[in-house]
């Protein structure tokens, strides 16, 4: 990996592919701020009036949710790990992040997490590790919140989890599912548990995103809608991209001490079937 300076003047390191694929991770999150394709095209959305401040989680790429998803507990939104400087893992494709003085006053537990990064020239792989080095065990969830960029979401939709219940995020009932792809327009909050044993396909525009997830259960979907009021978030950026989230959220994964855990999620590009 090569050091350069990201947006807004961050630390990030450069990952490349020989096919001429890159990918950017910052320090702040471990955080893929870009993914370019070997055709050049960028993949992930990062929104322009993104907050790099070091107490900010970066709007858009692929954040790193844990240990606890959304405010489903009793710490803080999303967890720290977004919000930490992660370490760089000398000789890999790598970033890992450790109990710190400021992890331990957010969640009480000796813990370690490593983000792997397998690039290829049309698809990427982010491997999260999560062990637990401590005397007693601890339980977490974990997500990679992964903002896909778009080409207009009138040309846009999520095929795969058709006739699957879900949760509404929004308003924390459980809906019964349609036979319809997901579409969007209005804002889509839905988490589907036990639904990542399959692919979701992203189609939008002329071309498809293939998301496999391994040991990741659950997934996540959601575009905040054109109400959204995000303040780092401009009032058309949500319609240059859908969050498809691998995750682990249904319920809190119990981890006993000198035990690991470790999840997958790949994203292949493709031409539009």
């Amino acid at each position: 990996m090569e050091k350069i300076a990201g947006p807004g003047g961050i630390e990030c390191h450069e990952i490349n592919h020989e096919s001429g694929a890159k990918l950017i991770v910052a320090r702040h999150g471990g955080h893929a701020v870009s993914w370019k394709t070997a055709d050049g095209e960028e993949q992930l959305f990062l929104s322009p009036t993104a907050d790099y401040s070091p107490d900010k989680a970066i709007r858009g790429g692929v954040p790193v949710i844990f240990p606890q998803f959304s405010d489903h507990g009793p710490f803080g939104r999303h967890g720290f790990a977004r919000k930490s400087e992660w370490d760089v893992v000398p000789g890999e494709d790598s970033f890992s992040l450790a109990t710190s003085l400021e992890s331990h006053e957010a969640w009480p537990h000796p813990f370690s997490l490593k983000l792997h990064f397998d690039l290829g020239s049309d698809c990427l792989t982010m491997s999260l590790t999560v062990n637990n080095p401590g005397d007693a065990p601890f339980a977490f969830h974990a997500a990679l919140h992964t903002y896909l960029r778009t080409n207009g979401l009138s040309e846009t939709q999520v095929l795969g989890l058709e006739s699957r219940d879900f949760l509404d995020e929004a308003t924390g009932e459980m809906k019964t599912g349609s036979a319809s792809p997901i579409t969007f327009g209005k804002e889509v909050d839905r988490a589907y548990f036990d639904a990542a044993k399959d692919s979701v396909l992203l189609k939008t525009g002329n071309k498809s995103l293939r998301i496999d997830s391994k040991e990741f259960p659950d997934l996540v979907i959601w575009n905040p809608g054109p109400d959204h009021g995000i303040g780092d978030l401009t009032c058309e950026g949500w319609r240059q991209f859908v969050c498809i989230e691998s995750a682990r959220v249904k319920t809190l994964l119990p981890l006993d001490p000198g035990q690991s855990w470790t999840a997958k999620q790949t994203i292949t590009i493709s031409s539009a079937l």
